[in-house]
């Protein structure tokens, strides 16, 4: 992830792409992107594999992860009370119901133990600060379907949109989204422009000690994305390749991570994920490396 890109390549993604795919491993697999008011069906898309598919998913993964909701680090009462409402949420169906809304599933951890600390310090007064305000800001990116994007009305929409506007509700206070540079992430975070970062956000161990995470709430994993007529079936069929992926994101870390990356020609890195994927349809990237919850909801467009 990411800076945002323009309204207009953001537009053309949620215009042009509407529909899920079925998932694999621990990850959700969206279902077709719902209007603000109704929720979306689930749906079975047609596996990786699909011989009429113009771009698949390769079997063999960089490995798997997990989302978490990212605070300053000394914002602990309002990470864990946030976390509160999450677990609140998660007790009573309504966590349920946005997730079946977005994946057709029920795909929220549940039971995950505290990362960090589970009780605020004394002193710490971010709560308080958060109720005074009567709002608290989440710094996303708005190129992110199906976890925060903008529709065809160019209102902000997604699953994770969904989550924050419920706890937000039940802290009492309101939500505003604003779009960040992914890139500058911490920045942003640190600066004070915005209260947490909500975003399929990908918890590593370089995030942990920038961030407060209280717990993991979805698991995601990072998957590459090939034109079907590539021949291209292995990790190690990258090599001497050209990757895209989005600059500042997790995708990058598990690509390096991998003696694949040695090999490859070239690493592209983008602005967010749109661009990435627009590039691989142009034929100026062999391959796109990308969460799953993402890319999973971009090819199965295609499959339409």
């Amino acid at each position: 992830m990411k800076q945002t890109i323009s309204i207009a390549l953001a537009l053309v993604l949620a215009l042009s792409l509407a529909a899920c795919s079925s998932p694999a491993s621990s990850a959700p697999a969206p279902s077709p992107a719902p209007a603000a008011s109704e929720p979306a069906a689930s749906s079975e898309a047609p596996a990786s594999s699909e011989a009429s598919a113009e771009f698949v998913e390769l079997a063999e993964d960089l490995g798997d992860e997990k989302y978490g909701v990212g605070f300053r680090k000394e914002d602990i009462a309002f990470g864990l009370a946030v976390q509160e409402q999450l677990d609140a949420m998660i007790a009573d169906g309504a966590a349920a119901a946005i997730s079946e809304k977005w994946f057709g599933t029920d795909a929220l951890f549940k039971g995950e133990d505290f990362l960090k600390e589970s009780v605020a310090p004394g002193g710490d007064q971010s709560l308080e600060k958060i109720k005074a305000a009567g709002k608290f800001i989440v710094g996303l990116d708005d190129s992110y379907p199906p976890m925060g994007y903008r529709d065809e009305k160019n209102e902000i929409v997604g699953f994770d949109i969904d989550l924050a506007r419920e706890v937000a509700s039940r802290l009492g206070v309101e939500v505003e989204f604003q779009p960040i540079d992914w890139d500058s992430k911490e920045l942003e975070l640190n600066s004070g422009k915005i209260d947490c970062i909500w975003n399929g956000m990908t918890i590593t161990d370089e995030r942990m000690e920038n961030m407060f995470f209280a717990k993991p709430y979805i698991a995601n994993q990072q998957i590459i994305i090939v034109p079907a007529a590539s021949g291209i079936t292995s990790v190690a069929q990258l090599e001497g390749k050209v990757i895209g992926l989005q600059k500042g994101s997790s995708s990058l870390e598990a690509l390096t991570a991998n003696p694949i990356s040695e090999k490859v020609k070239e690493i592209v890195e983008y602005p967010d994920n749109v661009a990435a994927y627009m590039d691989l349809q142009a034929g100026r990237i062999d391959v796109f490396v990308v969460d799953s919850v993402v890319g999973r909801y971009i090819i199965s467009q295609d499959q339409k």
